[in-house]
């Protein structure tokens, strides 16, 4: 991971992954480049706490972070996930100085930080950068409303299709790193439940899960037993952002 940080940090050509950022012009990427900082985000970390004061905003890169409710009893669901298509830390273009909540790592990999203050005379300095956060935070709140009617209406066997298409999405790879537990997190079910589902999916030949090492063998498969969620928020970014992330 060491030397995938010094890669980006020593690129001549700034090139980020993030979709936000390389919507940029050239220019005002490079304006931003020396308030950019490469962070590791590792698996099972939590990035940021609910009402935990806001210091930074992360434009995540090729990790996967999902947000989670946690209640008072300490079980927590899964209710919207950010990849390299946003931001962590959306509250502050709306005021907010806290987090909206528990942003849990789950796909390891790279964000690149960005201080509040910085952040925010960026918004003011630069419209193109304030026109894709805006359109991110409608794709963001789309998630967020088709998350509470998904958790009430549909199997865990499909929202547990919808959650795994996600990943692949955000990581831009049908191979990624992904634990049972933080499967069981996302769909906020009993990490036996997890178990239970990914046998199922694996035994259909849809999925091979080892360990931690998580492939989709037949993405057309596992679309086809995922809920009708996963192609309205794919559908919706394509028409906000003009290009396949689901």
């Amino acid at each position: 991971m060491s030397n995938r940080v010094a890669a980006l940090t020593g690129r001549a050509e700034f090139e980020p992954k993030n979709r936000l950022l390389a919507a940029l012009p050239h220019g005002e990427l490079l304006d931003l480049r020396p308030y950019l900082e490469p962070v590791v985000l590792t698996r099972g970390s939590i990035l940021l706490e609910g009402d935990e004061p806001l210091t930074r905003v992360f434009f995540v890169e090729t990790a996967m972070v999902s947000l989670v409710t946690v209640l008072e009893s300490r079980a927590c669901a899964g209710v919207a996930m950010v990849g390299r298509d946003g931001l962590i830390g959306m509250a502050a273009m709306l005021g907010s100085n806290t987090a909206l909540g528990r942003h849990l790592v789950h796909v390891p990999g790279l964000a690149l930080a960005l201080e509040i203050s910085r952040f925010l005379g960026a918004l003011r300095t630069s419209p193109n950068l304030r026109a894709a956060c805006e359109a991110y935070a409608q794709a963001f709140l789309v998630q967020v409303l088709h998350a509470a009617a998904c958790n009430r209406l549909h199997s865990v066997e499909q929202r547990c299709a919808r959650w795994l298409l996600m990943c692949a999405d955000r990581t831009e790879d049908d191979a990624f790193e992904l634990t049972q537990e933080g499967l069981a997190d996302m769909l906020g079910v009993p990490r036996s439940a997890a178990t239970a589902v990914v046998r199922t999916l694996q035994e259909a030949g849809l999925i091979e899960w080892r360990r931690s090492a998580l492939a989709v063998l037949d993405r057309q498969g596992l679309e086809a037993g995922a809920c009708e969620c996963y192609r309205i928020v794919r559908d919706r970014n394509q028409r906000l952002f003009g290009h396949a992330f689901g």
